[in-house]
Order: structure tokens, then sequence, then C-alpha cells
């Protein structure tokens, strides 16, 4: 990041106020990797300690959480920075912004990793985010594709906080992920919609100023038809099986090969799954087979250091039912949480 050096006629205590901000840039420009590296770390512990059901994870994403006060007022700021000193008001905007979208999105990723399933939409979600990331971290790219324009920087803001809600929405606010997700594209919405005229502004060509507009409109409608493959951040599931006997909760030994013989004892899927403390979380256990599906749903509450534990017992099986079954552990809105499979014979 280039620190400006241009100086104009400033009291004392503003030089030096300069200085020493001139002194900690230069400090973290010789150790770029050191707040992406933090903001990883704090997001691991943050995992952690939502796998322990401890507090702590919860003030890491209140503090989060609480940046979006910075990306509402850094225009602001900018402005007021800029009329004190020539050159500041930039240099210290982009660099707080860029120093916390590094935070959201390192924080974010151990998060939507350690919910991330063999799905090709979960794993295009991720790489996106980590992308993103790597982006923040590398000065010269950022300077270039993100901060160089207002539309640009505006739009990745509301990236960021989408990523920052999706994580942090149901540990903080409680709420299921059915409703998080709304929650975090309405906020998007409302700051898309509080931006565009600055946005705009700083887009010369009326084609640009289209594509703003189309990415803008279309992109939160696009997370939403896919939010199926959006990874359940905050949820794991720490045990899934399939058995065909359950005492107290406890599974039976797993199965993985069955004779329609004994299919009469019944099958169950069983299966562990954490959530934040304090959420309650509609669970869906799809049954497949032959191009059939049969949905079974039951609810979890978070806070259990070892997952809720939940079943779906299946008795009535068709008469094609040697093959191959599948059964997905997944929320009401599509997201994938596990997959069981076993196979039937004659």
């Amino acid at each position: 990041m280039e620190i400006p050096t241009t100086v104009s006629e400033t009291q004392p205590g503003e030089i030096e106020s300069a200085r020493r901000l001139t002194r900690v840039a230069r400090f973290f420009e010789r150790v770029p990797w050191l707040i992406p590296t933090i903001s990883f770390v704090s997001g691991v512990v943050g995992f952690v300690m939502v796998k322990r059901g401890a507090d702590l994870a919860r003030i890491i994403a209140i503090a989060a959480l609480a940046g979006w006060v910075w990306l509402l007022i850094e225009p602001l700021v900018r402005r007021f920075l800029e009329r004190r000193r020539s050159g500041i008001g930039k240099f210290v905007s982009n660099f707080l912004t860029q120093s916390l979208q590094q935070e959201v999105l390192f924080f974010s990723l151990p998060f939507l990793f350690g919910s991330l399933q063999q799905d090709v939409g979960q794993i295009a979600f991720l790489s996106i985010a980590g992308g993103a990331a790597l982006l923040t971290a590398i000065d010269p790219l950022y300077e270039r594709w993100i901060a160089a324009r207002a539309a640009t920087r505006l739009l990745f803001h509301a990236y960021c906080s989408l990523i920052a809600a999706v994580v942090v929405v149901p540990m903080v606010v409680h709420l299921s992920l059915e409703e998080a997700l709304p929650l975090s594209l309405g906020a998007v919405g409302v700051w898309l919609l509080l931006t565009a005229p600055m946005s705009l502004r700083s887009l010369r060509s009326t084609r640009h100023k289209l594509i703003w507009v189309a990415c803008s409109t279309l992109a939160p409608l696009l997370v939403w038809v896919l939010r199926a493959h959006v990874p359940p951040a905050g949820l794991a599931v720490t045990e899934a099986v399939i058995t065909q006997s359950i005492v107290e909760r406890t599974p039976g030994p797993a199965v993985r090969t069955l004779t329609t013989a004994e299919l009469n004892a019944g099958v169950i899927a069983f299966a562990a799954i954490r959530a934040p403390s304090g959420v309650a979380q509609s669970i869906i256990f799809e049954w497949r087979h032959a191009g059939e599906i049969e949905r079974i749903t039951s609810e979890i509450q978070g806070g259990n250091d070892s997952g809720w534990r939940t079943y779906s017992r299946k008795e009535i099986f068709p008469a094609n039912a040697p093959g191959r079954w599948i059964v997905d552990v997944r929320t009401p809105q599509g997201q994938l949480l596990r997959r069981m499979r076993f196979t039937v014979k004659d």
C-alpha cells in the first residue's frame, strides 16, 4: 500500500498523528502476512470454541459483525480526513477497510471449511471466498482491482458483509440457517441501495454503470436461487451412521450391506449435529433410491458439545428395494450436511 508523502500546513499534533500512523502502516507493510494470519487463527479459535460450546466464539463473532459499522461510515471518514490532510484520507480508509475485509474473510474461512461437504456448489462457494481473502492480502492486486474505484470497493464490501453475516448471524442472533440467509441478503441489499449513488458517480461510462446495476441486482438473487450450495456454516455433523438399532439415542453397529430379509427390522439413519448455542434448527433426512425421494423432518437444538442426537427410522420399503440407497442429511434450504450410503441385496 502506497503511503502518502504530501504534506500541507497542519498543526503539530496532526503532523505527529500522521507520523505515528505512517510508522504503523510501514510496520504492516514489512509483515503483510500478519493481519491475515491473526484473522485466520482467530477464526480457527472461534470454530474450536463453537465446537466446545464456549461463549468466546460469540464474542469473536460479535467483533466481526461490529465491523459493518465501519463499512457504513468509511466514506464519511475518508472525506473528513482528506479535508484535514491531503492524501491521508484515502490512505487511512483504504488501509482500515482492507484490514477489516481480511479479518472478516479469514475469520470466516474455518467455519465455511468446517461445514464443507462433497458438493460442487459448496466447494465453489468456499473457493471464491478463499480467493477473495487472498486478494485482500496482495496489496498490488487489491489496490488495482478493488480500492481504485468506489464502485468496486463498495461492491466488495457487500460481498464481505454477506460472508460475515452467513457465518456470524446464527451465532450472534440465534437464528436458524433458513432465517439467517434471507436476513443476510436483506442487509446486503440495503447496503447496496445506500451506497448506489456513490458507486454510480465513480463510474464514467453508461456501460459500466449498467454492469454495476446488473451485478448488484443479480448477485443476491443468484445466491438465493443457489442457496442449497452455500456451506451451512455453524452446523457440523459429529457422528453419522446407518444402523438397525438404537438405545437411548445411542446407535448400534454400523451397517453397509443388508439383505431384503433384514429390512423387516427397519433401517435407522442416525446423526449427531452440532449447532451454535441457542439455535433451533430443522434438519431433513432424505432417503433416496431409484429416483424416489422420501423426506423426514427432525428438530435439533444448539449448544450440545458432542452434537444433538437425532435419527430417522424407515420400516416400509418398496418391492424394488435391492440396490444402492443414499440418505442425505440436509437443512430445509437443501444444504448438504452429510451423506450416508448402504446397499440392499436380494
